[in-house]
């Protein structure tokens, strides 16, 4: 990817060298295998293939993989103050509770110059048993983000090569596991380079498997247009693309010329993808999911050949999709909408599909008649669809009647001016959320220093039935109004 991935930042401060990805949770570590100890299949799926810019299965029939990321086994105790859960639990949980992931994509990090046959014994072979047991294809993943060569601080041939050497005999024969080769491969920025490199670690590979091999490229992962003219040469491999917002916006124009256009010619697999609605945005992961998420869903949907694995599956390597206690994280945060389209849910903008739309509201002044009050539950992000309060308002409150009492897990509060809040400035500076529920008016959270476009607030656990947002400090702009896009109520 362009600039430093999420992994890249987040280990430069704990001295690792990779994140984790997972779908499936591993049973009682096995021993090392021997090259013809093959996992046993219990709940095999159909072989996978390429054919023309597709994978499909033995019959012919085109499959779209998509599941998730999760931690690596050996990173599952860097979080000193996570609520951490045992690997297998995760891997229950990502086909369980209304997630229907289909691939597991097993991260393997700090396994250079490890013995490999217990670094195999204890992060491998057991998670990929229960995988294949639990009916998942598994992609192994050597997790390295470094340059590669031999110039100082790279990874030498020599030992990618080692590894795909002991990994591929021992799960080659098994129809449900994949291969990514380098998950993000730096310098050289060149294919020609790449190729010359990666290619006698396929050619070995394939003297005892046939299986889908995913291929990475320079540039994290980037480049795969090189493959459109000289491909690795090997037979089964799909080209592997890794996608986040700050490459720009989830259109046609934007990703045809990345990737999309190549997907056309050869087959291609997102084995990277999310966003995160933090303010400041981070400069790598920083979006949302209604400027950013649904409209990479709307894309990929329409282009069921491209295969994906989202990123991650966790509550602290971000971008995040739970909490640190594993709450599920709605709204502008990817969780619940990564499950959801996991699920084969219909695609929505939680900016427009909340519980607060159809309700009534009430606010203590507008601007004009173009900035009403019901402009801020009618589903609209867009700069016409704001309630803005009137000059000379130094509180501006809004109140939203539900009609009724509704279970609400979360309030997100929108606030600024052009979507997702460019404007620093116009974003609500201080407010406090409240609650009303059968006994009366609660404080759900009191914002102060806000710098977030859209800052989301837990509820009360009781039903409410309405929601008021009291605005102490409406913006730092000149124009000393509040500039409310919605408040959405999951």
């Amino acid at each position: 990817m362009f600039g430093r991935s999420p992994r890249t930042v987040f280990l430069a401060t704990t001295a690792s060298l990779a994140l984790a990805a997972g779908l499936l949770t591993g049973a009682a570590a096995a021993p090392a295998p021997q090259p013809d100890d093959e996992t046993a299949a219990a709940a095999a799926l159909p072989a996978l293939r390429t054919q023309g810019n597709k994978i499909v299965d033995a019959t012919g029939a085109p499959v779209t993989l998509r599941g998730l990321s999760i931690l690596a086994p050996e990173q599952n105790d860097v979080c000193t103050d996570c609520n951490s859960k045992p690997i297998n639990e995760l891997i229950d949980m990502t086909i369980s509770g209304g997630w229907e992931s289909k691939v597991l994509r097993l991260l393997v990090t700090e396994v250079l110059g490890k013995d490999l046959a217990a670094y195999d014994a204890q992060y491998i072979r057991p998670y990929v048993d229960y995988a294949v047991s639990k009916g998942l294809y598994v992609i192994i993943d050597l997790h390295l983000v470094r340059n590669y060569g031999d110039t100082a601080g790279a990874v030498p041939q020599a030992q990618v090569k080692q590894f795909w050497d002991y990994i591929a005999p021992r799960y080659g024969n098994n129809p449900n596991v994949l291969f990514e080769l380098f998950n993000e491969p730096i310098n050289p920025d060149s294919w020609a380079t790449w190729k010359s490199y990666i290619q006698p670690v396929v050619d070995s590979i394939r003297t005892v498997s046939n299986n889908v091999i995913l291929m990475g490229s320079p540039a994290w992962s980037t480049r795969l247009n090189g493959a459109r003219t000289n491909p690795i040469t090997g037979g089964n491999i799909a080209y592997v693309y890794h996608l986040y917002p700050n490459q720009g916006p989830a259109t046609a124009a934007n990703l045809d010329p990345k990737f999309g256009t190549a997907a056309a010619e050869i087959p291609v697999v997102l084995t990277e993808f999310g966003w995160d609605p933090v303010q400041p945005p981070h400069p790598v992961t920083g979006g949302t999911t209604s400027g950013w998420g649904l409209p990479l869903r709307q894309y990929l949907d329409a282009r069921p050949h491209i295969g994906w694995t989202a990123w991650i599956f966790d509550n602290f390597w971000a971008p995040v999709m739970f909490d640190k206690n594993w709450n599920l994280l709605g709204g502008e945060h990817q969780g619940a909408f990564v499950r959801d389209w996991l699920a084969g849910k219909p695609a929505t903008s939680p900016c427009n599909t909340h519980l607060a739309r159809g309700g009534t509201v009430t606010a203590s002044s507008v601007y004009n008649a173009s900035s009403p009050a019901s402009k801020a539950i009618d589903g609209s992000c867009a700069d016409d669809g704001r309630w803005m309060s009137a000059v000379g308002d130094t509180t501006p409150t809004l109140t939203i009647n539900l009609g009724g009492y509704k279970s609400v897990d979360q309030i997100d509060v929108y606030s600024g001016y052009r979507w997702p809040a460019t404007v620093a400035d116009t974003i609500l500076v201080a407010f406090r959320v409240e609650a009303h529920t059968a006994s009366g008016w609660v404080t759900a959270a009191t914002v102060t220093n806000n710098t977030k476009a859209v800052v989301t607030v837990a509820a009360p656990t009781a039903q409410i039935d309405q929601v008021r947002l009291v605005i102490t400090d409406p913006s730092n702009n000149a124009v000393d109004i509040a500039r409310v896009y919605e408040v959405a109520l999951h």
